[in-house]
């Protein structure tokens, strides 16, 4: 056995006369080479399954039925992308059904208004009833409290007629509002109405009013203008038992207040 470091060499002995050889440094085996088809044997025989015939290279380990029968994996990278997908697609659905059943419901509070504009001065009909708007500024009202220099009081007034016996039925109060081509709105106040109490002492063709008033600013006093929404209500020419009004309210149509006539000054 050689020992290292070298013993000392002879001192008569030349140089490069010794063959002394280095020694040997211990390292991981290098890998087998290994061939594609036989990935499924090599596991095999790791595991202690496999036979050493399996193992050479070159050969490919034979299919088994269940291997034969397995559905083609899709690529990782199409994976991913199919569930990105999917969880984009649920947060959408999750999201959206909330919005929809959100909107539903607002639009059952705020429909969307369908304004049919009257001309200043003019007469605007809904439902077989017909109204007209007057509206007149003023810097004070009786018993009302003093207001600012840039405010004024508007007085409205509005007019409904009855055309025919369904215009009398649609007696319900309408909705009134006093707004801005920009959009802005003021709060209104119904001070009076000479609408009959009873229904049998309304008539057709006869002129009903409501007092309106509203302050706003005094530089727009001018430019504001006038919103009817009409009631869709019917109430009945005769009085009528409870029994009866359910009977009816089971029966009849329900409308959309949605109809609105839009004033202009």
């Amino acid at each position: 056995m050689q020992v290292w470091p070298p013993v000392p060499k002879p001192a008569g002995e030349p140089p490069g006369a010794s063959t002394q050889p280095f020694p040997a440094v211990p390292g991981p085996p290098l890998p087998r080479p290994v061939t594609p088809g036989i990935l499924g044997a090599g596991s095999g025989a790791a595991a202690g399954t496999g036979t050493a015939a399996e193992a050479v290279p070159g050969d490919r380990a034979p299919a088994t039925p269940e291997a034969a029968a397995a559905a083609p994996v899709p690529p990782p990278r199409r994976r991913t992308a199919l569930r990105v997908g999917g969880a984009v697609l649920a947060v959408a659905v999750a999201m959206g059904i909330p919005t929809w059943h959100g909107y539903v419901f607002y639009r059952s509070g705020n429909p969307a208004y369908q304004v049919h504009a009257v001309a200043a001065g003019g007469t605007g009909t809904l439902m077989n009833v017909a109204w007209k708007v007057g509206v007149e500024q003023t810097d004070s009202l009786p018993g009302a409290r003093p207001i600012k220099a840039d405010q004024r009081w508007l007085k409205i007034k509005v007019t409904r007629t009855s055309l025919n016996t369904e215009g009398v039925i649609r007696r319900g109060d309408p909705e009134i509002k006093v707004k801005h081509p920009d959009g802005r709105a003021w709060q209104t106040e119904v001070v009076d109405k000479s609408l009959p109490v009873e229904v049998k002492d309304h008539k057709v063709g006869v002129g009903y009013d409501y007092n309106v008033i509203s302050l706003v600013p005094e530089q727009v006093a001018g430019e504001v203008e006038v919103e009817v929404l009409p009631s869709t209500i019917r109430v009945p020419l005769e009085e009528e038992s409870v029994e009866d009004l359910f009977k009816r309210a089971g029966t009849e149509k329900t409308e959309p207040q949605d109809q609105v006539l839009l004033f202009r000054r």
